[in-house]
């Protein structure tokens, strides 16, 4: 049986300060919720506008037009952030490589290419800065990021974060973008008002996450 502090269920938000019990890091949980709602309303504006939409949102589009503001709020209050920049992949996040990409890389159209979009994705990057700083464990939990990955991140300077985010590179996307199935569940729970339900799907993202660790 695994040691519990060490469980990736009860560590979802959890930190340990000295030999103090571990308790909620609920800034944290308010800072990805706030992010997750952001992203959210993304993506329902992008299955309500007539252009082209990326292919999450074109695939459940009807779904994402159900997800009014209740629903919204109540699937952003997630344990972990639902946008995926590649938190796992060191080689992301090398501070060299950082800003040659700030430097080289073209703008490129994808989820987060309008004004709130590149806001959202800015969040993101300043939080994940901050956790990598400040709180590893949180951030392996929250963002699914690997040490490699926060040592790379820690050592970035502020101004190139904030070029990606201006950047909006497509391969910042939402989380299991590949995986519609998983999206489905969590906006047909959060429309549906069970709790109980809303916490089974969340769960199974948090054992998703927890397998690539």
């Amino acid at each position: 049986m695994a040691d519990e502090n060490h469980s990736p269920i009860i560590a979802a938000g959890w930190v340990q300060r000295g030999r103090q019990p571990a308790r909620w890091d609920g800034a944290s949980l308010a800072a990805v919720a706030e992010i997750n709602e952001l992203m959210l309303e993304r993506l329902r504006d992008a299955a309500l506008e007539a252009q082209e939409r990326p292919r999450l949102v074109e695939g459940l589009r009807d779904w994402w037009c159900l997800l009014d503001d209740n629903a919204r709020q109540r699937l952003a209050r997630c344990p972990y952030l639902l946008l995926d920049a590649e938190f796992d992949c060191p080689a992301r996040w090398q501070a060299a490589r950082l800003v040659s990409g700030v430097q080289d890389t073209p703008a490129a159209r994808g989820y987060f290419h309008s004004a709130a979009g590149v806001a959202v994705v800015r969040r993101s990057l300043m939080l994940a800065w901050h956790l990598a700083r400040s709180n590893r464990l949180s951030a392996r939990v929250m963002l699914g990021m690997n040490p490699e990955s926060a040592d790379g991140i820690a050592g970035s300077a502020l101004k190139h974060l904030e070029g990606l985010a201006e950047l909006r590179p497509a391969w910042i996307v939402p989380r299991w973008e590949g995986q519609p199935l998983i999206w489905r569940q969590m906006i047909q729970a959060a429309i549906g008002g069970s709790d109980a339900a809303l916490r089974r799907v969340q769960l199974r993202g948090l054992q998703l996450m927890a397998a690539m660790w």
